[in-house]
């Protein structure tokens, strides 16, 4: 049978396992996070953050709530990302927007299959992680657009001109090419 004692420490203990594995959780979604921020894999983004909590003798755990609760990058990760610029430049900055374009335009596809095309209204491809604007078109037209590589449909203005180049703008959003420069 078990005294008052043993219950205390079996509920104390439970108690950290618990908040040991909220902490994990926090830590895993933050990795994740700033995986896709930054182009980095995930060991790199679990090197940054801890870096980042080192360098301001804080608990990794306290670093990745702020990292997942907030839309701005902490200082802490920006602090640590100034100091070890080389990570950052792991992913060139072409290829980190063409995997941008490519989510976007892949959701884009599930969307337009899964609402058979009764849907007018899809996501912005742009290279931009946080753009979630609407735009507009049919959804034949923009089977017919992705049946072709390096063609996304964008939100006017949402364009990278050294990445990209306009090739038709149609009311609310336009068409653009990767890869091929304005003349």
């Amino acid at each position: 049978m078990q005294t008052r004692e043993d219950q205390a420490f079996w509920r104390e203990r439970a108690e950290q396992l618990q908040q040991a594995l909220d902490s994990r959780i926090v830590i895993e979604q933050a990795k994740g996070i700033l995986s896709e921020r930054f182009g980095l894999g995930i060991e790199g983004a679990f090197g940054l953050l801890r870096h980042g909590a080192r360098s301001q003798r804080m608990k990794i755990h306290l670093l990745a709530r702020a990292v997942v609760d907030t839309p701005d990058t902490p200082d802490p990760i920006v602090s640590s990302l100034a100091r070890h610029a080389d990570t950052f430049i792991s992913v060139p900055r072409d290829e980190r927007v063409v995997r941008t374009e490519e989510l976007y335009k892949r959701l884009n596809e599930k969307i337009a299959t899964l609402l058979d095309g009764g849907s007018p209204t899809f996501l912005c491809e742009c290279g931009n992680p946080l753009c979630n604007e609407p735009i507009e078109l049919h959804g034949d037209d923009l089977r017919m657009l992705h049946s072709r590589d390096g063609f996304y449909a964008i939100m006017r203005g949402h364009e990278i001109p050294d990445l990209e180049t306009v090739v038709m703008e149609n009311g609310g959003y336009a068409i653009v090419q990767k890869g091929v420069k304005a003349q």
